[in-house]
């Protein structure tokens, strides 16, 4: 089939956004698209490793602080490809954590990009945002938690602008839960998992690969009938920190995934918005219904599976 719909996805060289173009581009219906992949630097190491190892990707150089310059630029690279210059679906996800990032930052990009998809008849907007309780809770729970208040406005804003039934837009909101992909090697990790033991006090957390994220991405994109006006948490694990452990030390050797007590507590007295976030997680938590997802897709990745196959830990 000929390429026909263009897709926008930002973030591309980021962990979520990466998923997506990897899910979207590597599957036997890659055809069906063109791919752009939005990067703040299209010679930049990461944006070219895209081009290598797929070079039917579109780069487009743009800044998610100018969204309508972004979507020209869009335009652009597809009439430069003679591509069709309409773009047909959108992949939005913003950075919430980070230098130089701010609350009211994350709300502005994320609604200017779904202003500027409905203003150029985007046909399907697939929005990333975060678990806040589950399917039944999330809409309406802006939880304490200043990362997670920025993406329930921006839900609002999408259904206001496209529709609740999709009249103005297509639209799917993914809700993943905490990212296995942040269990990086080193102590900070040490630190995070101590602080989680202690607070958690044995109550399970919920996790998710960001490989996953983008399958269900690219499911919405290939059945936009099937996933419009569907928002879905996204989980593929549910496990205590001792059950976590067991996982470590089957697969690296050592249990010894968190630190003493006093650094844990340390963060959590440091960083005041992390300290909001997991003690959330020990009164409230995430709720994605796993069972139901891995009827849906029964690749999804388990905890110990990600640990042995996707993570940059060192298997035994």
């Amino acid at each position: 089939m000929a390429s026909s719909k263009p897709i926008l996805i930002t973030g591309a060289t980021g962990k979520q956004g990466g998923a997506v173009l990897e899910q979207l581009a590597s599957h036997a219906s890659a055809s069906q698209f063109v791919l752009l992949a939005v990067t703040r630097n299209t010679t930049s190491a990461s944006a070219q490793k895209i081009t290598k190892r797929f070079p039917d990707v579109l780069l487009v150089q743009g800044d998610m602080n100018d969204v309508p310059d972004l979507f020209k630029s869009a335009q652009n690279t597809l009439k430069s490809a003679g591509k069709p210059s309409k773009i047909w679906g959108v992949y939005s996800v913003q950075i919430s954590l980070g230098p130089g990032v701010t609350f009211e930052g994350e709300i502005e990009q994320g609604k200017a990009m779904v202003d500027e998809s409905v203003a150029h008849g985007v046909k399907h907007f697939v929005y990333s945002s975060v678990d806040r309780g589950g399917n039944a809770k999330s809409f309406e729970n802006e939880t304490p938690i200043p990362h997670f208040k920025s993406k329930h406005q921006i839900e609002h804003h999408l259904l206001e602008k496209a529709g609740s039934k999709g009249k103005n837009m297509g639209w799917t909101i993914l809700r993943p839960v905490a990212f296995m992909d942040n269990l990086e090697p080193g102590f900070k990790t040490k630190v995070f998992l101590a602080a989680l033991r202690d607070t958690l006090q044995g109550k399970p957390l919920q996790w998710i690969s960001t490989d996953d994220i983008g399958i269900f991405a690219a499911k919405a994109f290939r059945d936009p009938e099937g996933w419009n006006t569907r928002a879905e948490a996204l989980a593929g694990d549910e496990l205590t920190l001792d059950e976590m452990a067991g996982c470590f030390e089957r697969v690296t050797g050592s249990a010894n995934i968190a630190t003493y007590g006093f650094f844990g507590n340390g963060l959590m007295w440091a960083v005041k918005e992390l300290n909001i976030m997991i003690t959330w997680f020990a009164t409230d938590g995430y709720g994605a219904d796993i069972g139901k997802l891995k009827k849906e897709e029964p690749q999804l990745c388990g905890f110990e599976r990600w640990l042995r196959e996707r993570s940059a830990w060192k298997t035994q």
